[in-house]
């Protein structure tokens, strides 16, 4: 009874030890999983392409947090002009730099290329408080590569880069330019230009409006304009010119109204007083 007794005694804390080691291990599994989960669409990372996955904040040992790039340029851009936004992951860093999955390792290494200087070329710029550096899709031409910068910022930041987008460097525009010349190897030499030296701001600014934002604006205009139009239409009643044709046109109702109340009365009184006789026959 007793080597049983001291058994059970000497068992009981490795059983509470191995309870406490398993709901830690469980724990530790359990935020592994969810920092492998995007915040917004709540897939695992792995299975967002790299050309639509955004890295934060990449330099900071404390961020380098993944999600899905869309929403987090939507979540950064379309919201109030001013605001500063955390990271969607520790909610602690301050976003300043997003890099798409391919470009995040070549940034942090400075090297603007990937192994084919045809492919993987890299483009980096500034959009409102932000740094973004993003790759373009392989291509095995050279021309096809440098052609789509323009189209690659334009998606990502979902700016028309027909109209109302401009790219600015040193000060001047070089994008659009007035001789219609094809800006995307100079936009890329520039930006190859700050990665290779590890430029802590691009040198290419872009500014532009998103369309959401266009669109936004589009229908408080609309709506301001229908206020607008009443108010006019209400300031028009009030002038002077309008009041004393108001006033005339009120003031006739009101007599002619009037004398045909009165001669209604007048008939009816008239009745009253003199019925009309019935001829006996």
């Amino acid at each position: 009874f007793f080597v049983s007794y001291r058994a059970r005694v000497l068992y009981l804390p490795s059983t509470e030890s191995n309870k406490v080691e398993s709901q830690t291990i469980a724990m530790t599994t359990s935020s592994s999983a969810d920092a492998t989960l995007c915040p917004y669409t709540l897939k695992p990372i792995s299975s967002i392409d790299k050309s639509e996955l955004a890295v934060i904040n990449p330099e900071e040992s404390e961020c380098g947090h993944k999600c899905s790039l869309p929403h987090l340029i939507s979540y950064i851009h379309d919201a109030s002009a001013g605001s500063t936004h955390s990271c969607p992951v520790c909610l602690q860093s301050k976003v300043t730099v997003v890099c798409d999955g391919n470009a995040a390792d070549r940034v942090l290494r400075g090297e603007p290329h990937g192994e084919n200087d045809a492919q993987e070329r890299v483009v980096c710029l500034r959009y409102g408080p932000i740094h973004y550096y993003l790759s373009l899709q392989s291509t095995s031409s050279r021309i096809t590569a440098t052609s789509c910068a323009l189209s690659r910022i334009g998606v990502v930041l979902g700016v028309d880069i027909k109209h109302g987008m401009k790219i600015i460097h040193n000060g001047k525009i070089i994008y659009p330019d007035k001789t219609n010349n094809d800006v995307s190897e100079k936009i890329l030499s520039i930006s190859s230009l700050d990665i290779a030296k590890k430029r802590k701001k691009p040198s290419l600014v872009v500014i532009g409006i998103r369309k959401r934002q266009l669109y936004s604006q589009g229908s408080k205009s609309n709506a301001a304009a229908g206020v607008q139009g009443v108010i006019f239409a209400i300031v028009g009643m009030l002038t002077p010119r309008a009041l004393w044709s108001n006033m005339s046109w009120g003031i006739g109702w009101t007599i002619n109204t009037t004398k045909s109340l009165l001669g209604a009365l007048y008939l009816f009184a008239k009745s009253m007083l003199y019925p009309p006789q019935h001829r006996d026959e």
